[in-house]
């Protein structure tokens, strides 16, 4: 099971702004034609013919996701029902008092503990969700791969997706390339050294 970093990057590498709003990022995944719906989860995407089949392919097989717990905050919790998925691992220094039953574990003993409780839930690949927490996966050697769609914008400032990654020892090695509507999707394998 693939432990998987993926998000929207701007050319300039911004995740989000400072504000933590992602403006224009995620705009391809409803600027086309073919609607994607995720189980259990109450929004339809409209992605171009190409962004779909690569969404598609790429999220299938995901069930768990790990995630930090500004972008818990920063999502609402995805209104209690994160998209398509069966469990959240959401890693904090300080747990909410009150949550949606069932989906979402806490864990404050670090990413990679995380990870491991993700892949140990036997519910299909893990994806890794936020700038910070990708960072600190990559540091630790745990993801197996990394996605970027690549929008074409420039946020000029903000929060970058990868960086000070001082001391890592990842090597990427691309895998696929789809040009979908405002959007390039990139896809890397990650071997360490």
């Amino acid at each position: 099971m693939a432990v998987v970093a993926g998000f929207s990057v701007s050319l300039d590498g911004f995740a989000a702004g400072l504000d933590d709003r992602v403006g224009p990022l995620f705009d391809w995944m409803f600027n086309g034609p073919v609607e994607v719906t995720r189980p259990g989860y109450p929004i339809t995407y409209r992605m171009s013919p190409a962004s779909a089949r690569y969404w598609t392919d790429t999220t299938e097989d995901l069930g768990t996701l790990v995630c930090g717990r500004r972008v818990f905050d920063h999502t609402g919790a995805w209104g209690g029902r994160p998209p398509g998925l069966q469990r959240v691992f959401v890693v904090t220094h300080r747990p909410p008092e009150s949550c949606p039953d069932g989906l979402f574990t806490f864990v404050t003993t670090g990413v990679a503990d995380a990870v491991a409780q993700a892949k140990a839930a036997g519910l299909g690949g893990v994806g890794v969700c936020g700038p910070t927490t990708a960072r600190q996966c990559l540091a630790l050697g745990l993801l197996d791969e990394v996605r970027l769609d690549l929008v074409p914008v420039l946020l000029g400032k903000g929060i970058r997706y990868l960086d000070n990654l001082v001391d890592t020892t990842a090597e990427f090695h691309r895998t696929d390339v789809v040009a979908g509507d405002g959007v390039t999707h990139l896809r890397y394998r990650v071997t360490y050294r």
